[in-house]
C-alpha cells in the first residue's frame, strides 16, 4: 500500500464551534441570526488556532455565518491556508421563533417545545450530508471545519450513536472535536476539548 496515495489516507476533520458573540455570553439562543463575535471570541479563535500550529493542515472549511467564518478566517491566517471553503450544510439549526430568547423567555413562552424550529433529524441528517460532502471533496486531507453547537453536537451524536453529542453535551465557545474517516468508518478521536485543554 502507498502510504502517499491520498486514497489510502485517513481523512481527518477538526470540527471546531466558534468563538463567543454577544448572544452566547448573554445566553440568548442563536441560530440563523448573523451575530459576529465579540472581543473574547476573537481571542478563543487565536487561542484555538494554538493547536493546528504544531501539525501540517491542508483546508479550512466553514459555516456561512459571519461568526463562523471569522473563527475560521483568524485559524487559517495564523496556519497560512489562504482560502476558507463555505459549505452551507453547516450552518446552525433553525430555532424559529426561540432565536434570540434566555433560558426563561424560551420556558415560559414555548412550554411544550419550539413549533417551528428545524427538526433534529432533519438537522442531524443535513449536517451528516455536509461532513460526507467535505470529506469526499478533500478526500486523505487534513480538514479544519468552523461551524455550531447545536450542527456539530447531532454530528457527535450520530457518530457515537447517542452516547454524547446533541441531548447530552454542552459544547464550548472554541472548542474542538476530532474525527477520522478510514474505510469508510468514521471515529471520534476526541470532542469538546479547547487548545488549552489539548495543548
Amino acid at each position: 500500500m502507498n502510504k502517499n496515495n491520498p486514497l489510502n489516507s485517513p481523512t481527518t476533520i477538526c470540527i471546531i464551534r466558534h468563538g463567543e458573540t454577544d448572544w452566547n455570553s448573554l445566553g440568548k439562543l442563536q441560530g440563523r441570526e448573523d451575530i459576529e463575535l465579540n472581543e473574547l471570541g476573537r481571542e478563543q479563535a487565536l487561542e484555538t488556532s494554538r493547536y493546528f500550529e504544531s501539525e501540517h493542515w491542508d483546508v479550512m472549511v466553514s459555516s456561512p455565518l459571519k461568526r463562523a467564518v471569522e473563527t475560521a478566517q483568524i485559524i487559517a491566517s495564523r496556519m497560512s491556508i489562504p482560502t476558507v471553503h463555505i459549505v452551507e450544510e453547516m450552518i446552525e439549526r433553525s430555532y424559529g421563533s426561540a432565536s434570540g430568547l434566555l433560558p426563561e423567555e424560551r420556558r415560559s413562552r414555548f412550554p411544550d417545545g419550539i413549533p417551528d424550529q428545524e427538526d433534529f433529524e432533519p438537522l442531524r441528517r443535513r449536517a451528516m450530508v455536509g461532513l460526507e460532502k467535505i470529506a469526499h471533496d478533500f478526500k486523505g486531507k487534513r480538514i479544519i471545519v468552523v461551524s455550531h453547537g447545536g450542527l456539530t453536537n447531532s454530528i457527535l451524536y450520530t457518530l457515537s450513536g447517542g452516547e454524547f453529542g446533541s441531548f447530552k453535551t454542552r459544547l464550548k465557545n472554541g472548542c474542538i472535536n476530532k474525527l477520522i474517516l478510514q474505510n469508510k468508518s468514521w471515529s471520534v478521536d476526541f470532542y469538546n476539548k479547547t487548545a488549552a485543554e489539548l495543548i
